[in-house]
Formats: structure tokens, C-alpha cells, sequence
């Protein structure tokens, strides 16, 4: 098995689809409310490194990507790779949700209106 890889790392050149087998995004609030009360309650030296679980992913062969699919140019011309989430959509989805929600709500805040992103 690979060693713990940064988040960072996880989004860098890579699309993800969810394989038609997968059910759905299901998580509820029970599973939300567990979610964040387990990043709030890391301990100070565990701030920047939280165990998120395995996610299984199955790399989509390049060759597979029709020119009139949307995200063609970016494998031909970005090299951008697509992974199918075989287990850990949950996870995944509720992380990215939350990062969204998190930058929406920084960009909010009275000291970042009318700034750019950088």
C-alpha cells in the first residue's frame, strides 16, 4: 500500500468520476456532524495531518476520452489524468463540500471583498 499522501497531492492533474455502480452521495447530518466534530477535536500537533481513510481509485485510460468529451483538452493538452472513485466517494465529496464552503466563506468576510484569488 502507498505511504499517506497531502491532500494537495490527491487534486494535483486529476479529474474524478464516479463509476455508474456507485450509489449516490448519502451522507446525512449524523455523518456531517461526525465529520466535523473529528476535525475540530484533532489534537494541536495532529492540526495539519488528519487520517481521512483509503481511497480506492482506478486511473481511466486516456485513450478512452472521446475528442467531444468535456474534459478532452485537458488530458490532451494539460496531461491531466481520470480516476474513477472506486471506494470513498463519501468521503471525498463531503471534503470537497467542505473546502467550498470554506473558501466561499473566507472570500466573504469584510477584509477579502474586492480581493482576487491568488
Amino acid at each position: 500500500m502507498d505511504e499517506p499522501k497531502p491532500l494537495d497531492s490527491l487534486f494535483e492533474k486529476k479529474l474524478f468520476r464516479i463509476p455508474d455502480y456507485q450509489r449516490g452521495y448519502a451522507w446525512q447530518p449524523e455523518q456531517l456532524r461526525d465529520f466535523w466534530e473529528d476535525l475540530m477535536n484533532l489534537p494541536d500537533n495532529y492540526r495539519r495531518k488528519h487520517y481521512t481513510g483509503v481511497l480506492t481509485l482506478k486511473q481511466v485510460p486516456a485513450d478512452s476520452v472521446k475528442e467531444n468529451d468535456d474534459e478532452y483538452f485537458l488530458i490532451r493538452d494539460r496531461s491531466y489524468s481520470i480516476y474513477h472513485v472506486v471506494d470513498g466517494q463519501q468521503r471525498l465529496t463531503t471534503f470537497v463540500i467542505f473546502l467550498q464552503a470554506f473558501v466561499e466563506k473566507v472570500r466573504a468576510l469584510p477584509e477579502n471583498r474586492g480581493k482576487l484569488d491568488h
